[in-house]
């Protein structure tokens, strides 16, 4: 091992494997983690369905005082299990764009939801009994009345089912969309099966051309797996470590509560999980060189076992 021809190449090919198992974990735990079913099991497990419903709640509450329209003509219609529907349709929306390409349309997305409006359609229709609003004897202004009245009725539905979608759009697959980074993420994206085909394949080429460089030491590729897979252990987990004790993620700007837990529980489980590995890879690498120490300790060991014998002989 201590040879310049084989000690060069082997280091070399040694940080080469570092930055491959580095990158090979990340890629590996990113395909885990981010997909579709990953995430709707994140927002049932973090609870954001209540999170969704404070907030509109909150919200047409507030907007009471405008429209006029009481908040439980909304809310006696948001069950858990409509929100959730929401919540899982944009994902599994989002994450079908990633894979095909296609484009995200967020105005088809979101579940009908017949109570909802039938709740919109009793209120004014009992408002506009009570108020007298269809008092006219006129024809022609009986018309534009209706006209009016129908077009107040469908932008209601329309604006409760775009409240609705905004607040369920948790990772704002809509706005990454619309500026186009949701597009741009997919062209990865589609390819990461490859990529990590290519990484798998370039692993075993350097450990391949490692043992023929190493050939009449086999036992010394444990020893340069071992440092890589050591130093990538270092280097992976101490800075996510960091994250972590800090609690660095709740220092997220945006503070919409369910936009913020569904953001930071996304990137703790994300880093947990890379600490993880690399941890593992830190137990891994120090495994194989203490392999390695202990097969160069007893080749040493029987080497100078031979030697005593031989010069007994002389």
């Amino acid at each position: 091992m201590k040879k310049i021809s084989t000690y060069i190449p082997s280091l070399i090919l040694s940080v080469l494997l570092v930055f491959i198992f580095i990158g090979g974990s990340a890629l590996i735990i990113a395909d885990l983690n981010i997909n579709s079913k990953r995430f709707v099991s994140l927002a049932e497990k973090k609870g954001l369905n209540s999170k969704i419903y404070s907030e509109l709640e909150k919200h047409y509450q507030e907007k009471y005082h405008s429209t006029g329209i009481p908040a439980d003509v909304y809310m006696n219609s948001l069950t858990n299990d409509y929100l959730d529907s929401v919540i899982d349709a944009y994902f599994n929306a989002a994450f079908e764009s990633l894979d095909s390409g296609k484009k995200f349309d967020s105005e088809t997305i979101i579940p009908k939801n017949e109570s909802l409006e039938k709740n919109i359609d009793v209120f004014f229709n009992d408002f506009a009994e009570s108020s007298g609003y269809w008092d006219t004897k006129d024809n022609e202004e009986y018309e534009k009345k209706l006209n009016n009245y129908e077009k107040l009725i469908s932008n209601t539905k329309k604006s409760a089912y775009k409240t609705i979608g905004n607040n369920c759009d948790v990772y704002k697959f809509s706005a990454m969309n619309k500026h186009g980074i949701l597009s741009k993420i997919s062209k990865l994206y589609r390819h990461r099966i490859l990529l990590t085909g290519l990484l798998i394949g370039f692993t075993a080429l350097i450990i391949t051309l490692l043992f023929i460089i190493n050939r009449k030491d086999k036992k010394s590729i444990s020893y340069w797996c071992g440092v890589s897979f050591l130093i990538s252990g270092i280097i992976g987990s101490v800075p996510t470590l960091y994250l972590i004790c800090t609690k660095y993620y709740d220092a997220f700007s945006v503070k919409q509560p369910q936009i913020f837990t569904a953001y930071t529980s996304l990137m703790y489980s994300l880093t947990e999980a890379f600490m993880a590995s690399h941890i593992a890879f830190i137990v891994i690498g120090i495994s194989m060189i203490i392999i390695y120490a202990v097969i160069r300790g007893k080749d040493k060991a029987l080497t100078k076992s031979g030697n005593i014998k031989d010069i007994k002989k002389q």
